[in-house]
């Protein structure tokens, strides 16, 4: 909450104890004024009182007006004027009784008004404690006025008392202090459970939204995988086996791309994706993209431009290439069939990137939508997942940077260009290399002949791994139970590496089952294949010396990891 708010919300809650108390106080009012006719005579005293109640009345409709203006604009310096105003009057007219009418009351009467006045003001903390210096005006008005009327008087304790009642007003605005502070912590505490309660909400909308929509996206190649299966199962033709099998392939390269997406969000939201910021020269990153992104452009018969300037930024390389490609593929998907531009700028404290498109562009009252989970516009180009500008947006925030959206031609209001504001690095050499993330090699790795281990709790798994590893000549031997292990590593041999799932049956770990091969076979390599996001796991794993591969492995990223092993055995 900002401290307007949490002012207009203080002066709100003294408005509505000052318009309580105005009502208390005709009544106090009353009893006062009959109390001093003895004393000042019935005409001044009713004089007194029936001032006294015309002001609390109007007090309390000015303060009425003045709460329910608050919340419009110039709303607060309006009610904390009519605040003052009304205070200030009705103080200072509290404060006449006893400065001009003390000279004819008794010595008892003089108490009975002074005990009085005391609790009056110390009951008005209520109401105007949450505003201090206003409190103190109206302390020093009532309280002054007493303390004047007791010095007017010839009483060899009038002095003392005087004195005494100036006191109190220091006491009284001591108190108030405390009770100020604690009625703001408390408004502060509250607005925060109230903004607490609010995200909460919004997340649990948020969840159904997109349990809602991944379930949606889930069935869709779900269903055409099944129909898919009845038609291989009963083609003949090689033609209609063919298309089958392309059309599964596609299924399925669909249905992996969504689950690698979903689990990605998972990954970026549990705090498993890490950042390692570098300085680094960016134009290396931007040559290479270029390259790449040209020839996709050629090939579709669109327009590709790149302005790089000379920049270096302070960011992970590999993540920051990430939300690049997302962009730009983006761009490429939805940006129309015309020009896609990729530039670089620099600007003080921070670089831009921009990827920009000739396309419909994203409308303003849409843009905040856009990042949202499974949101798809109504833009040119075929449907995607919806899933990757969240996961750009949720990158930018891990590496620091901020993303923008305008219209690539303004005055038309066509075109996307969203900007990636990067951090600038520390100025390198000259002569320093671009530094470029790393790259995998080709998918034709040789892995002929390694013996293979692979322990999952999952038949359907342990299934495809044997045939696709078999498929690429390998030796494969598989456990589904770690009470098999020994046996199954008997036929097989001394395995050159270990594929093994992380959480197993019976909440087994595949560390603790692999531990005793590894005694036995110290020269077995090992790689963990998990679908675990928890951080703590991720930390475990890396601690451990491990490669790991996240589920879903696609065969290109296995089969290079197992090349690996196959080269140093060679």
């Amino acid at each position: 909450m900002g401290p307007d708010e949490l002012e207009q919300q203080r002066l709100a809650f003294a408005l509505e104890q000052s318009i309580t108390a105005s009502y208390i106080g005709i009544s106090a009012t009353v009893v006062l004024a009959l109390a001093t006719v003895t004393g000042i005579g019935a005409l001044p005293a009713a004089a007194w009182g029936l001032l006294m109640v015309t002001i609390l009345l109007l007090r309390a409709r000015t303060l009425r007006r003045a709460s329910a203006q608050l919340a419009q604009p110039g709303g607060l310096p309006r009610a904390h004027r009519d605040f003052a105003l009304s205070t200030a009057l009705l103080a200072f007219t509290i404060g006449v009784l006893p400065a001009l009418g003390f000279a004819g009351m008794t010595m008892e009467l003089k108490m009975v008004v002074t005990v009085f006045l005391c609790v009056w003001c110390c009951a008005a903390m209520a109401s105007l404690g949450l505003t201090p210096r206003l409190y103190t005006l109206y302390l020093v008005l009532v309280l002054g006025g007493l303390s004047f009327g007791w010095a007017r008087s010839r009483l060899p304790e009038a002095r003392y008392t005087a004195v005494a009642l100036l006191l109190y007003i220091v006491v009284l605005r001591a108190f108030s202090h405390n009770f100020t502070r604690r009625i703001a912590e408390g408004m502060a505490i509250r607005a925060e459970n109230a903004a607490l309660v609010r995200q909460l909400s919004a997340a649990n909308e948020a969840k159904t939204r997109f349990i809602m929509a991944a379930s949606h996206d889930l069935r869709q190649p779900l269903h055409a995988i099944s129909y898919l299966g009845g038609v291989l199962a009963r083609a003949r033709d090689p033609v209609d086996v063919r298309n089958a099998n392309e059309a599964l392939g596609a299924a399925v390269e669909g249905l992996n791309k969504l689950f690698s997406a979903i689990l990605d969000l998972s990954r970026i939201d549990s705090g498993a994706v890490r950042t390692h910021p570098v300085s680094f020269k960016v134009d290396g990153l931007i040559e290479q993209l270029g390259s790449e992104y040209r020839a996709l452009c050629v090939a579709s018969g669109r327009r590709w431009e790149c302005r790089v300037e000379s920049a270096t930024v302070l960011t992970d390389p590999a993540l920051l290439e990430r939300v690049l490609r997302n962009l730009l593929d983006n761009a490429m998907k939805h940006g129309g069939n015309g020009l896609v531009r990729l530039e670089v700028g620099t600007r003080e404290a921070e670089v831009t990137i921009t990827i920009s498109d000739d396309g419909p562009g994203i409308p303003e009252a849409s843009r905040a939508r856009v990042f949202d989970e499974f949101y798809r516009g109504n833009e040119a180009g075929p449907p995607g997942l919806g899933l990757g500008l969240s996961i750009v947006r949720r990158l930018a925030d891990r590496l620091g940077c901020r993303i923008t959206i305008d219209f690539t031609d303004a005055r038309r209001q066509c075109g996307a260009a969203i900007s990636v504001h990067v951090p600038r690095g520390t100025q390198l050499p000259e002569d320093a290399a671009p530094t470029l993330p790393g790259r995998a090699g080709g998918d034709e790795e040789d892995v002929s002949g390694l013996a293979v281990l692979v322990i999952d709790d999952d038949a359907t798994v342990l299934h495809a791994t044997r045939a696709l590893l078999a498929q690429w000549g390998c030796r494969v031997g598989t456990c589904g139970r770690g009470d098999a292990l020994d046996e199954v590593v008997a036929r097989l041999g001394a395995p050159d590496v270990a594929l093994v799932d992380y959480r197993l049956d019976g909440g087994l770990s595949g560390l603790d089952v692999v531990a005793g091969v590894r005694e036995r076979h110290p020269g077995m390599g090992v790689v963990m294949v998990t679908g675990e996001s928890d951080p703590q796991v991720l930390d475990q794993l890396s601690e451990a010396g491990l490669p790991v591969l996240e589920k879903p492995v696609s065969p290109r990223e296995l089969r290079l990891t197992l090349a690996l092993f196959k080269a140093a055995d060679g």
